[in-house]
């Protein structure tokens, strides 16, 4: 790939990985909410989009370092 394309990956990853956070963060509160609610299913529910969000922020954040390492 090109440098650019290489850059605009990279900010794409970021942008990505900064979305998923935030959604993990999200799915958390209400998470929350709902146990403190006594929504047992929706509360697992939740929980279990916020393990993935997680997840998934990490593996865009740890390519991300990669790919700068690749490049330096």
């Amino acid at each position: 790939m090109s440098d650019s394309r290489d850059a605009l990956h990279t900010e794409t990853d970021a942008a990505t990985a900064s979305l998923a956070d935030y959604i993990a963060d999200m799915a958390g509160e209400l998470a929350t909410m709902a146990e403190r609610s006594e929504l047992t299913m929706l509360a697992y529910f939740l929980n279990l989009a916020r393990v993935e969000a997680e997840a998934k922020a990490r593996e865009l954040s740890a390519s991300d370092v990669a790919e700068a390492r690749g490049r330096a």
